[in-house]
């Protein structure tokens, strides 16, 4: 079962991640190269960021209140 938990955030994080990447790389471009590795870097942390807070606040709502 932590398995399954583990690879669902890892899976939910990438594509999270490619939704930010999309969105910052093709609307917002502002000086990061459409094809550099910083703006990867940045969208993959900030998709786990996004989904780490999912994931916390679910099991928040759930388990610890």
């Amino acid at each position: 079962m932590i398995f399954i938990l583990v690879m669902a955030f890892f899976t939910i994080s990438y594509f999270m991640g490619m939704m930010v990447h999309s969105a910052l790389m093709y609307e917002d471009k502002k000086n990061i190269g459409k094809d550099s590795r910083i703006g990867w870097v940045l969208s993959m942390v900030a998709g786990t960021g996004i989904t780490g807070w999912m994931f916390y606040y679910g099991y928040y709502m759930n388990f610890l209140r």
